[in-house]
């Protein structure tokens, strides 16, 4: 999931409505008084709450335009920079290192602090670092690390055309991918179909 408030907020809303319509077969939700209807999908919004969690390419590719900048990131100190990110966002990081990786990159890198303190804020980082997650760790573990299947498309088409390259070249690696994405549509139709028979 992306990190706009918006965003989070549907899909609490989202998964409210579709709990309470499973939840409450029937139109019985109607019944209910306006305080107990409240109570209900605010306990819901709060179960989607405790499940968001944030796509870590955001991060990552966040981190990496810093690192392009040698004015935030010197070029001497992006392994520094590198293993305190990785520290942040390593499942293994407790509470206690997570604050002295926090320490240390705005002691190294002062001129990130906002960047840093953007990441930090408590709706964030709950989303994105394991040692700020109010997430139950079981259900962290088995929600996928992207949510968002257009990202992902975007990330494969991204891989198989690259960059930095003549229109025609592009056009040509483009009809190249999808050519491939069409011969394994086809393929997933066919097993589909035979399966049928």
């Amino acid at each position: 999931m992306d990190f706009s408030g918006a965003q989070r907020g549907a899909h609490a809303q989202e998964y409210a409505e579709i709990m309470i319509s499973v939840a409450f077969p029937s139109n019985s939700f109607e019944v209910l008084s306006a305080e107990s209807q409240l109570i209900e999908r605010n306990r819901y919004i709060k179960e989607a709450q405790e499940a968001e969690v944030g796509c870590d390419v955001h991060f990552w590719r966040s981190s990496t335009r810093l690192k392009k900048n040698g004015a935030l990131i010197p070029p001497e100190s992006i392994n520094t920079f590198d293993n305190l990110i990785r520290q942040l966002l390593s499942a293994a990081t407790s509470d206690v290192q997570f604050t002295e990786a926090v320490v240390q990159l705005k002691a190294s890198f002062p001129r990130i602090a906002n960047w840093l303190d953007w990441w930090l804020r408590p709706t964030i980082a709950s989303m994105i670092f394991p040692a700020r997650s109010v997430i139950d760790p079981l259900v962290a573990s088995q929600v996928p690390s992207t949510s968002n299947p257009v990202e992902h498309q975007h990330a494969l088409l991204h891989h198989a055309v690259g960059t930095d390259q003549d229109l025609i070249q592009g056009i040509e690696k483009i009809h190249l991918h999808v050519h491939e994405v069409e011969s394994r549509y086809q393929a997933i139709q066919s097993v589909y179909y035979l399966t049928e028979l």
